[in-house]
């Protein structure tokens, strides 16, 4: 009777393997990527701001929309 080689008995009552390391939460990277979509947001809002701002005007009549004929019809 031979027994398997790779067979091990219990070594010791007190052995007792080490316990599961917990998962590590990744908020670091996740807090700076939000804070980094939200920062490019606002600078394209601003930018959209700016740009509706300074040439709105033009961008209206272009299309058709000046403000004084809206209001005689």
């Amino acid at each position: 009777m031979t027994q398997d080689p790779f067979y091990e008995q219990d070594s010791s009552p007190y052995y007792s393997p080490p316990p599961a390391q917990p998962k590590k939460n990744n908020t670091t990277l996740i807090i700076i990527v939000v804070v980094v979509v939200l920062l490019l947001l606002c600078c394209c809002a601003a930018g959209a701001i700016w740009a509706l701002w300074t040439y709105g005007d033009q961008i209206m009549y272009g299309l058709g929309l000046d403000m004084l004929s809206l209001l005689i019809k």
